[in-house]
Formats: structure tokens, C-alpha cells, sequence
């Protein structure tokens, strides 16, 4: 696991209030963006990396889950990383409860290669 370099930023998580994280693995977030202005999604999967062009905050984004009008939930998550670079299409699963995409999200956090870090 990269170690944060103190001449870096602090990045996004001195930002997110406690209780918007809902699980952290010291690699991987689950944060819930619920009441979060202009947030399209109710949490998101985030992953601790450097800081780059691409990764200003130190954060990479890994998917999401939000409530459907219809009562299920939608969650999708980025797709592995083919053997020319490119990604595929995301991952997406439709959930009977909030529980069950946020779990579904968080059980595979690590099961795509989502390629070297920046």
C-alpha cells in the first residue's frame, strides 16, 4: 500500500464528515454521499491512491449505488481493465435494498484490475 507523501495535499477524507464513511479498509472507501448537494448517487466506492493529474484528491473512483424510483437500487462498479488498457462497460446490479448494493459494491472492491496505481 502507497504510504501518503507529506508534501502532498491531505486529499478528500479530511473533507467527508466520520459518519459519512461507512466502511474503510486503510485501501478502500464506502461513503455514503446521501444529502450531499448535486450528489447523483447515495454513496460511492472510492480507493486510496497518489496523487496525480488524474487523482487530484488522492481518491480513485470505483463505483457507486443509488436508490431507483421504483424502491430497488442500482449499483455499478468500473470493469476490469482489458489486456489492450481500455476499460469495458461497468458492472451493474439491481438490488432488492441499500444493504444489498452497499455489500455487493464493498464485497468486490478488490476483484477487478483496475490496473497500476498513479
Amino acid at each position: 500500500m502507497d504510504t501518503p507523501d507529506s508534501s502532498q495535499p491531505s486529499g478528500v477524507l479530511p473533507q467527508l464528515p466520520r459518519e459519512s464513511i461507512l466502511q474503510d479498509d486503510g485501501e478502500h472507501l464506502l461513503v455514503s454521499t446521501k444529502g450531499v448537494e448535486g450528489s447523483r448517487s447515495d454513496g460511492i466506492l472510492l480507493r486510496r491512491c497518489a496523487f496525480s493529474l488524474t487523482t487530484p484528491l488522492g481518491c480513485e473512483f470505483l463505483g457507486q449505488y443509488r436508490h431507483l424510483s421504483d424502491g430497488l437500487w442500482h449499483a455499478t462498479m468500473r470493469s476490469k481493465r482489458r489486456d489492450d488498457g481500455s476499460i469495458g462497460p461497468p458492472q451493474v446490479g439491481i438490488y432488492a435494498t441499500e444493504l444489498d448494493a452497499m455489500v455487493n459494491l464493498w464485497a468486490n472492491r478488490r476483484s477487478f484490475d483496475l490496473g497500476h496505481r498513479a
